[in-house]
């Protein structure tokens, strides 16, 4: 087929795209069945729990009824939002209302009971998880005085309150179900109790630190004060596990990547209590020099290891650009050195969901692997597709290679224009996706929004601008003081160098990016003429709106990377638009509490003021990320009829975009 780049004839229409999204969480075993959370986008995008036999992957059974969906909103993006134990018992948190309920799986039709009362979502629960025989999770509270949060344990099968009993969010706090076995710092998250439930461990911050900034390892006995016992000023520690009773396993960053260290607890605790002949006791580092275990705690379930065969092994991700799987020696003799063996894994990019035996639970994807839960079994090194996040509704042939790429030390990963019934002649256009978080990272996998493209003859290259983890600490904080300035450098570094490559069309370059993409999005078109065009998806706009607006979790955020609030101002989207040259795309849900709507809106109104082409919609319902595959197709269309309109090619199979301001 000979047609312009951009204009192909594709298979895989933005219904498709969006239709075949139904993204995979939190996999956990229970007894003889794995269990796992996945959106049903038939059914409004709500968040159902699985549960299949270890021996019968295929037969899955939903265990929620309709009108429910597990969904947390601690630190707003949740995580942890169920439990199930071996009985079949199962606790969640219902999206809805944020309240706690219980469901005996085990009794067909049983409907689910409520634990806790209910708030109106004042009172939160999340990052609910079995430690030391108890059910442990971290309660948010938002009170009329402030936020306030705690560690505390669960009793399934206390008595249920009545289904409509409400409660002022100081009483829905004294649940019968629920006992506080800790407060410390503002931010709690991965509480463990140790096997003899003695010593309770927890992460801990403060503002206006971020989890990958500072944290501490926090140590007590249940209902007793926490004291911070590991942990330095700029060093970020993250997920302790009990390998014993005694011994304790964390990761920590103070090297310039997260790494594993051993310690003593019940020594560090007494050290920080000031005990009378305590020694000063000292943390041993466990495989080192093998990548970052570790990366950002967006999710309270994160978890980038985990004991095995009884804390004698440890398993664990570790990240230098994409994933490696490794398989340690963690018993009391190990050092550092010791037995680490890197096993064979054909996912780029993959979490740790749990482990069970010689089989581990691992989320994620790859260059020939659709992102999804599979099962791993540790001694052949073979993976077996549990639940796939996406179906495949489009012979293979239609989606693109990637390909891991370094542009003068920025790395990125480079989707080419690639469709079996046309061929690339020539320069294509080319898109850079910017991440958001700006803590996250571009991995080379399957991905039917990129194939969207690139089966159309435009390319797709991801950028892991400055920012971004898997790469040291070092390389994440080149952004921190000048965010707005090395992203967009990074960026147009890698198109740059796509274009004198004789890849990319210097004259169809188009930028996108979702959140903290979409800020990287505004300030790409408002201070460089590299990209014709630009989508921005939730982006911030203004940062004295965003820190003054935006939800508790990241309120500070924004200071460590603009450099304060007296940059705010100068380095806002929307105080920059009178250098605006290109046109510009707007994508926005209308009850998003990180990124307020009236953030797109200022964005549209100087647009228009200034004569400035954009195109911009706004849809009811969503929040932060669209979850509606009706809505998440109308975007894809809009943009890439937005790119057609703007960079000169066809676009039949599309409606037309509504092109506003001057280029209407």
């Amino acid at each position: 087929m000979s047609a312009a780049p951009g204009a192909w004839r594709s298979p895989l229409t933005a219904a498709l795209v969006a239709g075949a999204e139904a993204p995979v969480s939190d996999a956990r075993f229970a007894a003889e069945r794995i269990c796992y959370a996945q959106r049903i986008p038939a059914e409004g995008g709500r968040i159902g729990v699985f549960t299949t036999a270890v021996a019968r992957p295929g037969e899955a059974r939903q265990l929620l009824p309709a009108g429910f969906s597990a969904r947390s909103r601690v630190h707003e993006y949740g995580g942890g939002a169920w439990a199930l134990d071996d009985a079949g018992l199962l606790v969640f948190v219902n999206g809805a209302d944020q309240r706690l309920y219980r469901l005996d799986t085990a009794r067909t039709g049983a409907d689910p009971e409520p634990l806790t009362p209910a708030s109106g979502a004042a009172v939160r629960y999340g990052g609910l998880a079995y430690s030391g025989g108890r059910l442990l999770g971290i309660r948010e509270a938002h009170l009329p005085g402030g936020i306030e949060r705690a560690i505390v344990a669960i009793d399934p099968r206390a008595p249920a309150v009545a289904a409509h009993t409400s409660a002022e969010p100081a009483q829905a706090c004294a649940a019968p179900a629920v006992a506080e076995l800790a407060r410390g710092p503002h931010f709690l998250a991965q509480p463990q109790l140790s096997p003899d439930g003695a010593l309770l461990a927890f992460i801990g911050w403060d503002h206006p630190d971020m989890p990958w900034d500072e944290t501490r390892l926090y140590l007590c006995e249940p209902g007793g004060e926490p004291c911070a016992v590991f942990g330095q000023p700029g060093e970020s520690v993250l997920q302790p596990q009990w390998l014993s009773t005694a011994r304790l396993a964390v990761s920590a960053d103070r090297t310039g990547t997260w790494t594993l260290y051993r310690l003593s607890a019940p020594d560090f605790l007494a050290r920080a209590q000031g005990r009378p002949g305590a020694m000063r006791p000292e943390a041993e580092p466990l495989l080192a020099d093998q990548g970052e275990i570790g990366g950002p705690l967006w999710s309270l379930d994160a978890r980038w290891y985990l004991p095995a065969r009884g804390g004698s092994r440890i398993l664990a991700q570790a990240r230098s650009g994409t994933s490696r799987l490794l398989w340690a020696d963690a018993s009391p003799a190990a050092r550092e050195d010791g037995d680490v063996r890197e096993l064979p894994c054909e996912l780029s990019a993959f979490a740790l969901e749990d482990v069970s035996g010689d089989t581990a639970l691992l989320l994620g994807g790859g260059p020939d692997r659709i992102t999804g839960l599979y099962a791993y079994d540790i001694p052949s090194g073979r993976l077996f597709a549990i639940a796939l996040a996406a179906e495949l509704p489009v012979p293979a042939a239609y989606l693109p290679r990637p390909a891991v790429r370094e542009f003068d030390g920025v790395h990125a990963i480079v989707y080419p224009p690639h469709s079996p019934d046309a061929e690339a002649a020539g320069p294509a256009p080319y898109l850079a996706v910017i991440h958001g978080g700006p803590t996250a990272q571009a991995t080379p996998r399957v991905s039917l929004e990129h194939a969207y493209f690139t089966s159309r003859g435009i390319g797709v290259v991801e950028v892991d601008y400055g920012g971004s983890t898997g790469y040291g600490r070092a390389y994440r904080e080149r952004l921190r003081g000048r965010w707005g300035e090395v992203d967009v450098a990074d960026a147009v570094t890698v198109m740059t160098a796509l274009v004198a490559e004789g890849a990319a069309d210097p004259a169809r370059l188009g930028i996108r990016g979702g959140s903290a993409g979409g800020y990287t999005v505004l300030r790409a078109l408002t201070d460089t003429t590299v990209f014709a065009a630009g989508a921005s998806y939730y982006g911030v706009a203004d940062l004295t709106t965003l820190a003054a607006s935006t939800h508790d979790f990241e309120s500070r955020y924004v200071e460590g990377l603009a450099g304060g609030p007296e940059a705010y101002a100068g380095a806002s989207p929307l105080g920059r638009l009178d250098t605006v040259r290109a046109p510009i795309a707007i994508f926005q849900g209308d009850v998003d509490p990180v990124v307020p709507r009236s953030q797109a809106e200022q964005l549209a109104a100087g647009l228009d003021e200034r004569g400035v082409p954009y195109a911009a919609l706004f849809f009811p319902g969503e929040s932060h990320g669209f979850t509606q595959p009706a809505n998440i197709a109308a975007a894809l269309e809009a943009e890439l009829s937005f790119y057609g309109r703007v960079m000169g090619f066809e676009t039949p199979d599309v409606p037309p975009v509504v092109l506003r301001g001057r280029g209407r």
